[in-house]
């Protein structure tokens, strides 16, 4: 059977004011409801609902494509995503649907401008170490992230958010810009609360091992690879949708197979029971064998795109950008590259919360238009070997890749083709360093794929206090600062009302064509395949993975 889940709702508006019980630090705070919802994409029945009782026991092999750099999510939200989840909990859970469940946090306050939030704490909660779930463990996790010291990467720490105990279980959380889609970022496992002890006493431990809460507790990484993780037999604080007590599956081990191929063979083979990110070229042939169950999710938030380094030429001209933007065929590019499994995408994905479904300034695909405006910038001339010139130079720029990213290799391949109709030189450079390009600025073009279920994704990538000055690191991969577009971000991200932010962010996404920034190429559907034996594998909806909480292996 496949799921197929394309749809996700907006944030609710946050409900009537708290009577103050709590000082100065939550006056004028509005009670958010946190009840428990059905998550929007699980489906009323499934293969796995229909078996017998769970079976306790074995281990869980799952499939990964890729290792992460180092286990702390707190300094790279992207690294270790994928594979820290079993060891940690977050404050809520997404429930996918614009709702959030008590998980960590048994309740929280929001209030009216987004930038305050107030988290109630579970009194019965304790880290793998035995130190227990308070205030200040929390607090800990926060200034952690504020610490410039520790170079974090992740949307927490772009809020800088300030934390203060307000008694042993309750903390305010003051940010230091409004954020109406915190709630949705601190659900995410990179933001999973990490013991305060290790983050105050060993803090150089984290990047290999991780003490947190889960119902998994740290027990080996063999670097390249494996990563396994064995029952924490204490848990009993799971979201309310989840069973009670400890995990059903003795331990869990991720494998890491980079390569497409090898990866889908895990599969095939059956030496993985979760294979992740299937390959897109396996997609059909998998989702409609008898053999597996998948579970697929189209990711939200700005799916794979090429950002253009403004601080480079020719991308300082917005004409040269906007020529590449039309002048790409990204519905041809996408379907070649991804064997059709990936759709081609606006500026954020159709998943995402405040996609502006009622889009005008939609990105066409117009080969004359991109042609006159190259003219018009003065690249008319062409060499010998058909690319423009202008002043005895050639349009030309670069675009690395990492060395094993079959997929980017494919799409940017096609790019360079394209690229080459309209007379532009793209050159392709594999290297090993890809994530320190974004940091360097070295590169024309560079693609880069960033999920997350808020169009905060939009401030993160196109926003002026996002670019890097030298004493902080910025996720603004174009350099480009567009005031009218900032202004509307502000205005989205401080909204409480969840139609005014759907109307700022829609706003945005009709700007940032004009200035082409990027050109979004696709989003990516997250193909998960499971073998007919394992049942119980739900998904983490605030960063788009598999959850294995609930996951039990039946017998022969």
């Amino acid at each position: 059977m496949s799921w197929k889940f394309s749809s996700l709702t907006r944030w609710p508006t946050a409900a009537k004011p708290l009577a103050a019980a709590l000082g100065t630090a939550v006056l004028g705070l509005a009670l958010v409801a946190c009840s428990e919802k059905a998550a929007a994409p699980a489906p009323a029945a499934s293969p796995q609902a229909d078996a017998s009782a769970p079976v306790r026991g074995g281990q869980l092999v799952v499939a990964l494509r890729a290792e992460p750099a180092q286990l702390n999510p707190l300094v790279d939200q992207g690294s270790g995503a994928h594979s820290v989840r079993p060891a940690l909990d977050s404050l809520v859970w997404d429930n996918g649907d614009g709702s959030y469940a008590p998980w960590l946090a048994e309740r929280w306050e929001v209030s009216d401008d987004a930038s305050t939030y107030v988290f109630h704490l579970r009194k019965d909660v304790k880290f793998h170490d035995g130190t227990p779930l308070n205030a200040a463990a929390v607090k800990a996790n926060f200034d952690y992230v504020l610490d410039p010291a520790n170079k974090s990467t992740g949307s927490t720490a772009k809020l800088k958010p300030v934390a203060t105990v307000v008694d042993e279980f309750t903390l305010s959380v003051k940010l230091a810009t409004p954020e109406s889609s915190f709630l949705t970022l601190i659900a995410a496992p990179y933001f999973g609360i990490l013991s305060k002890a290790q983050l105050e006493n060993d803090p150089k431990s984290l990047a290999t091992r991780l003490i947190g809460t889960g119902p998994f507790k740290f027990d080996n990484w063999v670097k390249g690879q494996s990563l396994t993780y064995v029952r924490n037999d204490d848990y009993n604080w799971a979201p309310a949708k989840f069973h009670r007590g400890a995990a059903y599956v003795d331990s869990i081990k991720y494998v890491f197979l980079p390569e497409d191929q090898t990866r889908y063979n895990a599969l095939t083979t059956k030496e993985a029971h979760v294979v992740d990110y299937i390959p897109p070229e396996y997609a059909k042939q998998t989702k409609a064998s008898a053999d597996y169950q998948t579970q697929e999710f189209l990711l939200p938030g700005v799916g794979y795109s090429l950002h253009l380094n403004t601080r480079r030429p020719p991308f300082d001209q917005r004409e040269i950008r906007q020529a590449l933007l039309h002048g790409l065929n990204r519905a041809e590019i996408v379907a070649s590259a991804t064997f059709g499994a990936y759709p081609a995408q606006e500026y954020l994905a159709s998943t995402t919360p405040d996609f502006a479904k009622d889009l005008k300034n939609k990105i066409s695909y117009d080969p004359e238009l991109a042609n006159g405006l190259l003219d018009k910038a003065g690249w008319s001339q062409r060499d010998a070997d058909g690319y423009r010139v202008k002043d005895g130079r050639r349009l030309s720029s670069f675009v690395p890749y990492a060395d094993n990213d079959q997929l980017a290799q494919r799409t940017l391949e096609q790019v360079q083709i394209d690229a080459r109709k309209l007379g532009f030189e793209i050159k392709l450079q594999p290297v090993t360093d890809l994530p320190e390009r974004l940091y360097n600025g070295n590169y024309g073009l560079l693609g880069s794929f960033q999920s997350e279920a808020t169009g905060m994704q939009l401030w993160r990538l196109y926003g002026s206090d996002n670019i890097s000055d030298g004493s902080t690191v910025g996720s603004n991969a174009s350099f480009l600062r567009i005031p009218e577009l900032d202004e509307v971000l502000a205005k989205a991200r401080a909204s409480g009302k969840s139609e005014d932010r759907a109307k700022y962010y829609a706003q945005a996404q009709e700007i940032l064509p004009e200035h082409a920034p990027s050109v979004p190429l696709y989003s990516r559907a997250r193909l998960v395949a499971i073998q007919k034996n394992v049942h119980g594998v739900a998904w983490d909806n605030a960063w788009p993975q598999p959850y294995l909480f609930d996951a039990w292996i039946a017998q022969p």
